[in-house]
């Protein structure tokens, strides 16, 4: 049995109290440099956004430094006016495919006689959209250029949530499929892989999609010639005049045997129906003769000599 001094009593229960409050100190202290890794729902948000590059291949925009990075869909539209709309076709076309993007479309059509314009739909990567502007607007002469934007970085890191999440589901439910006990378990659980293996395909298209949107932008671009002067004559009319005559010759005489062929088609078609009709003619045409000759002989005239 332990005698303590009554004397001593109140440093003993001082010394006690501060053992307490250092290990209550201590304690939070460790718990708050545990907790330090477990991040909020926003920071866990940042830092999900901020690796999306390296596991989607997308690179997100980055804003002003410290900012979340965000997902853009941009696209632009222009019209150009140049000399020569087959060269700048061309020539844009070529700078399209050294900048990594691709033609989705392209139209060439003669607005005039001489006078060609074209209409195109490219993709451009998102990280050369603004420097490819600027070089196109160098081309020609550019008017009413208009450019958008839609935020949809909110929607992407939805859909990338919900696909991990069907994934890890999907996980899950294989492992219970391998602890299944009877036929009847077995096929529950199929059924439920069935259906998260659907929504993960036609979520992971739409991902795809939204990532390709992001990826490269689209631009629209409308060409045109400039219009001829009045007061001055232009060679335009007259260029490729021998190839035109040459085409206008052709097509003039596949008119005419396409013609000829419709009509020795419709006569062969038709060929049954007169062998048939024919007869019918005849027998006609002998009885109205016949009807004539009874009503000369009734009229007191001669009848025609008959050939």
């Amino acid at each position: 049995m332990i005698i303590v001094n009554r004397k001593a009593l109140p440093l003993l229960l001082l010394v006690l109290l501060l053992c307490i409050g250092l290990s209550v100190v201590s304690g939070c202290g460790s718990a708050k440099n545990a907790g330090g890794a477990d991040l909020t729902a926003e920071e866990a948000s940042m830092m999900e956004s901020g690796n999306a590059a390296d596991r989607s291949g997308v690179e997100p925009q980055q804003g002003e430094k410290g900012a979340k990075p965000r997902f853009v869909i941009r696209n632009a539209s222009m019209e150009l006016t140049v000399p020569d709309t087959r060269k700048t076709v061309a020539r844009v076309e070529k700078m399209v495919e050294e900048g990594g993007g691709l033609v989705s479309s392209c139209s060439v059509y003669e607005l005039r006689e001489g006078q060609y314009a074209a209409d195109l739909n490219l993709r451009i990567p998102e990280n050369d959209f603004d420097s490819f502007l600027a070089r196109l607007e160098g081309i020609g002469k550019s008017a009413d250029i208009y450019k958008d934007s839609e935020d949809v970085t909110l929607p992407y890191l939805d859909l990338k949530a919900r696909i991990n999440n069907l994934k890890a589901e999907e996980s899950r439910l294989r492992e219970i499929l391998t602890e299944a006990r009877n036929v009847e378990e077995i096929l529950s659980v199929e059924r439920e892989l069935f259906r998260v293996r659907g929504e993960i395909e036609s979520l992971t298209a739409e991902f795809t999609h939204l990532q390709d949107q992001v990826s490269f932008s689209t631009v629209r671009v409308s060409i045109k010639e400039e219009a001829i002067a009045s007061g001055a004559i232009s060679q335009k009319p007259f260029s490729r005049i021998g190839e035109r005559m040459k085409e206008a010759l052709f097509r003039s005489f596949n008119f005419i045997s396409s013609a000829a062929a419709f009509l020795l088609v419709a006569l062969t078609a038709l060929l049954p129906l007169l062998l048939v009709l024919a007869p019918v003619v005849l027998i006609i045409v002998w009885l109205v003769r016949r009807s004539r000759h009874k009503k000369d002989i009734a009229s007191g005239g001669q009848p025609p000599a008959l050939s």
